[in-house]
């Protein structure tokens, strides 16, 4: 067995890895994981397939994998398929997504980008990419790193983007992202 067939958790996968039947047909890829690291709790995957943006929910994951995803569907169950998770607006845990840098190639590299608080109460957008940081300490939901509103080192926390009002938003917003997680 290849390092790129060992299981892996929900947290390690990334935008782009594709996603195929049981028979190895491909179904699409993934764009985004939708799930609450903090509980280990797994919610699905929002594909890029060629009818469009689908939602797998986690029971219809059979397998993830480094190079990919083996869903327990057939092609054709993928355009019945919602575009995206039921109660989408309501669902207060993290979803990670790719977004694109507009410095580099569209799609060339997989971001995380979320909004974190430091110990003072600072808020900025982090690069929080689950079991990867280059530029911070882990320390389970923690992490140590440069925080650019107090410029020294913090702890911090990923925040809940849907608890912060717009004001905090574009608070955060304000100081620019580390390219390096």
């Amino acid at each position: 067995m290849s390092d790129d067939d060992v299981p892996v958790a929900f947290t390690a996968l990334v935008p782009g890895v594709p996603v195929v039947t049981p028979d190895g047909q491909q179904l699409g890829s993934v764009t985004t994981v939708l799930g609450d690291p903090e509980n280990d709790i797994f919610h699905g995957l929002v594909l890029s397939t060629r009818h469009g943006r689908r939602f797998v929910s986690r029971n219809q994951v059979e397998r993830m994998t480094r190079a990919r995803v083996v869903c327990r569907l057939a092609e054709d169950d993928i355009e019945r398929l919602p575009e995206s998770p039921p109660g989408e607006d309501d669902r207060p845990e993290t979803i990670y997504a790719s977004t694109d840098d507009p410095a580099t190639a569209p799609g060339q590299t997989a971001r995380f980008v979320v909004i974190v608080r430091c110990m003072r109460g600072g808020l900025f957008q982090a690069l929080w990419v689950p079991g990867l940081s280059f530029t911070a300490l882990r320390l389970g939901p923690y992490r140590i790193m440069r925080c650019p509103v107090h410029g020294r080192v913090e702890v911090v926390r990923r925040v809940d983007m849907s608890t912060l009002t717009r004001a905090e938003l574009q608070e955060a917003a304000r100081y620019p992202l580390n390219r390096i997680p």
